[in-house]
């Protein structure tokens, strides 16, 4: 099974006959188009997250309550995972592409008018769930970039690290709010790229699946391949690895902003600088990790160095907050390293799960998926907690995540292990 079609059918076979039909020409605009659709979700996250403190203020509540707004963004990300497969089989890829910028506008109109925290809860999940309910969605180009290519020979899976600012968009959040001097002014922003996205798909991007491919029945293949790939051990071992240590970097993701703007100071626009720092760090160790993996070091090895720095950084980071009072520069040298060495951990993880279940790609990319964007749910509220008072919460969340990331590679996923999980 793959993640959108037949798996007797290779992927480059439905492309042919796509384009074959007329419905697939691949121009400069529809590539951009495509482009901006993966970019704009992550943009709504980054964006924000310099606003968390000024939210807090000014709708009078917790700084807890304002993580859970992230916590529905990754859940509406969970949920689009299991949906987006099955609806584009049977829809096509073009119209849940439409209905997803049309998601992502109204969600965002729904933030900027916000009255209460209930409601800027609630909206968020419909950009997470546009994030993986159109057609060509992450689990599709992982068994498409997978098709015949062995773990750590240039497979390596980027989009769990990416989504986290590889650019300026922090930047980008920082100016804004400078500029507009309300957390608002950056829900707008986000309403002109919804529009933009759903016009560019009207405009540039053509239906690339037939009608006589689509079919239905995609939740009952992903229902019956998911217990099979549950049972794989060193797939589940490797899963729990990236999906753990995203839990410990979406800790640093969710309270950086209380610890840093409120804790000591720093005002949006040096906090955004600072944050997409640490964005542009662990893009360039991914630049680095695709060059050396299945090269120079196994994809293991990179993932063992990445656990150890970020144990490390999350050792550094307890005893500032718990003995040092949270000391500027060890706090921020922390939370760099912290992030940065994500680039060895995430894709060489995903890649090497995956290379255990070639057989049912498509459900061992949605479990992946799925994981990740539960783990991340889980992490904002708890790291969050404590707001601007006390960044104890973050640590523990942080302790909890490097711990079960470094439990799921010593033991789950040892190379001695069996490759199934006996019943």
């Amino acid at each position: 099974m793959t993640a959108h079609g037949d798996s007797s059918v290779p992927f480059s076979t439905r492309a042919s006959a796509g384009r074959a039909a007329g419905t697939a020409t691949v121009t400069t605009a529809l590539i951009l188009t495509l482009a901006l659709q993966s970019a704009v979700p992550p943009f709504a996250t980054d964006m924000y997250t310099p606003a968390f403190p000024r939210v807090t203020a000014d709708l009078a509540t917790s700084a807890s309550l304002v993580g859970l707004t992230l916590t529905m963004f990754f859940l509406g990300m969970a949920l689009g995972q299991l949906l987006g497969g099955p609806l584009s089989d049977q829809r096509g890829r073009r119209t849940p592409m439409i209905a997803g910028g049309l998601i992502c506008t109204l969600g965002a109109v729904g933030c900027a008018f916000a009255p209460s925290i209930g409601l800027l809860i609630v909206f968020p999940s419909g950009a997470g769930l546009r994030r993986r309910l159109c057609g060509g969605g992450r689990p599709c180009r992982r068994c498409r970039r997978r098709q015949g290519r062995p773990a750590g020979q240039g497979d390596v899976d980027h989009d769990g690290s990416r989504w986290a600012g590889a650019d300026g968009r922090p930047v980008l959040g920082g100016t804004v709010l400078t500029l507009g001097g309300t957390w608002r002014t950056v829900f707008w922003f986000l309403v002109g790229l919804g529009l933009l996205m759903m016009i560019t798909a009207i405009v540039f991007v053509p239906e690339s699946l037939p009608v006589e491919q689509r079919h239905g029945g995609g939740l009952r293949l992903f229902a019956s391949g998911l217990s099979e790939v549950l049972r794989i051990r060193l797939f589940v071992g490797y899963m729990l690895t990236a999906a753990l240590s995203g839990l410990t970097m979406m800790a640093y993701i969710a309270n950086s902003s209380y610890v840093l703007q409120e804790q000591k100071g720093l005002q949006p626009m040096p906090f955004a600088l600072f944050f997409a720092s640490t964005a542009l760090s662990q893009i360039l160790l991914s630049i680095v990790n695709a060059k050396i993996v299945g090269r120079h070091f196994r994809p293991r090895s990179l993932i063992g160095f990445g656990l150890t720095l970020a144990t490390l950084a999350v050792a550094a980071l307890t005893v500032g907050v718990f003995a040092l009072d949270t000391p500027l520069l060890l706090t921020c040298a922390g939370f760099l390293v912290l992030m940065a060495v994500q680039a060895f951990i995430f894709g060489n993880a995903n890649a090497l799960a995956a290379a255990e279940a070639p057989h049912i790609a498509g459900a061992a990319s949605a479990v992946l998926g799925v994981t990740q964007a539960v783990a991340m749910a889980t992490s904002a509220p708890l790291a969050s907690s404590g707001g601007a008072a006390t960044a104890v919460p973050m640590i523990w969340v942080m302790i909890a995540g490097v711990a079960g990331s470094l439990f799921a590679y010593l033991v789950l996923a040892r190379p001695s292990a069996d490759r199934t999980i006996e019943p």
